[in-house]
């Protein structure tokens, strides 16, 4: 285990929290955009979508969550609900596992359900979101979302479609654990619940 990894896991400084939330934001919207345009019949004007300098981590959450919700529509309207899903996701999904990665080197992270543990609190202290562990069995575990920032601006398609960042993120993380949604508050689930699985490798470490 990394001593930054410790250390933000137990404390993260607010510029960090801004910088690592901007990264976040400009990575997932520009992969949106990039969806829509490759698909559009015609060309996209993003100008109504750009985000604002936010005056606190608060709202600069608030305007990241909005962004994300008017993309996804906009994908949809598209190409259709389910291409949204499946394209979103997938690109969603590189994102996410591309940020993990980068995490993992800088936080760190070992191969362990631990350090993996602490990852994820750190990147969902960025975003706002509470979440919990759940052990089923040895290599099976839940993950429960009490509370998310972002779901007062998203949509269930929202859900579906970002969600794929953090099954991604996990994934960079540590290569051999999946993650996958299964429950969304928004819609209408008291918590967002993901099943995450580890294989031997992690269990044993």
């Amino acid at each position: 285990m990394g001593l930054r990894l410790l250390i933000f896991s137990l404390w993260t400084p607010k510029y960090i929290i801004r910088k690592e939330l901007a990264n976040v934001s400009d990575r997932t919207t520009a992969a949106l955009k990039m969806l829509i345009a490759k698909n559009a019949s015609k060309e996209v004007d993003f100008k109504d979508q750009e985000q604002e300098y936010p005056s606190s981590i608060q709202e600069q959450r608030a305007i990241m969550a909005q962004a994300h919700a008017k993309l996804v529509e906009t994908l949809e309207a598209t190409v259709g609900r389910e291409q949204a899903v499946k394209l979103g996701r997938q690109a969603l999904f590189s994102v996410g596992q591309n940020l993990g990665k980068q995490y993992r080197i800088k936080l760190g992270v070992g191969d362990n359900p631990k350090d993996l543990t602490r990852g994820a609190k750190i990147l969902y202290r960025v975003l706002g979101i509470d979440f919990r562990l759940k052990w089923v069995d040895n290599s099976n575990a839940e993950a429960i979302i009490d509370r998310c920032a972002l779901a007062e601006e998203y949509s269930k398609l929202t859900c579906e479609v970002l969600s794929a960042t953090d099954e991604g993120v996990i994934k960079g993380l540590q290569p051999n654990v999946t993650m996958n949604f299964r429950e969304y508050m928004t819609g209408g689930c008291k918590n967002c619940r993901a099943e995450i699985h580890f294989n031997e490798k992690e269990i044993g470490q």
